[in-house]
């Protein structure tokens, strides 16, 4: 005589053949597909929203030219050269987006650019680094005391309370 509890502890057909269909393998292949699966789509979905904003903001991607003309601003600060890259920069494309130039043209003789620079650096101050933005307090802490322009000194005061 077959004893219950004996019965208890056997599987149906049904659950037998459950367990043939699910491989050891099987859910860890599924498993470590399915990540890699995430992770392609997660950096498909951060690309496709960089080319977004850039295609909404305006910002138009830089050419060698310009990136060159750049480069000059950054090779010759400090120098008397500076000054006049500067200003080429800024009559061929306009103020830059980027904050390294714009941080270097803080330093050049022309109040306006000077200022511009600074509403630029500004405007895009979130999204710099903590270390970007202590240069760029410390910066513009010493324009306030040395700045020869009342309206520049007053701009840089104004930075300053907003950043504190």
């Amino acid at each position: 005589m077959v004893d219950f509890n004996e019965r208890e502890e056997r599987l149906s057909w049904s659950e037998i053949d459950k367990l043939k269909d699910r491989s050891k393998h099987s859910g860890r292949e599924k498993i470590e597909y399915r990540k890699k699966q995430s992770a392609k789509e997660e950096w498909a979905k951060k690309q496709y929203l960089k080319e977004a904003e850039k295609l909404f903001s305006g910002v138009k991607e830089e050419t060698e030219e310009q990136k060159k003309a750049r480069k000059e601003i950054s090779k010759h600060y400090g120098t008397s050269k500076f000054n006049s890259a500067v200003k080429h920069y800024i009559k061929k494309y306009g103020f830059p987006s980027d904050w390294g130039t714009l941080i270097l043209m803080i330093d050049h003789k022309d109040q306006i650019i000077v200022i511009e620079a600074l509403k630029s650096l500004k405007d895009i101050m979130t999204k710099s680094s903590d270390a970007e933005q202590q240069g760029f307090k410390s910066k513009v802490k010493i324009l306030t005391m040395t700045a020869e322009s009342d309206e520049l000194q007053e701009l840089a005061e104004e930075i300053i309370e907003e950043l504190e």
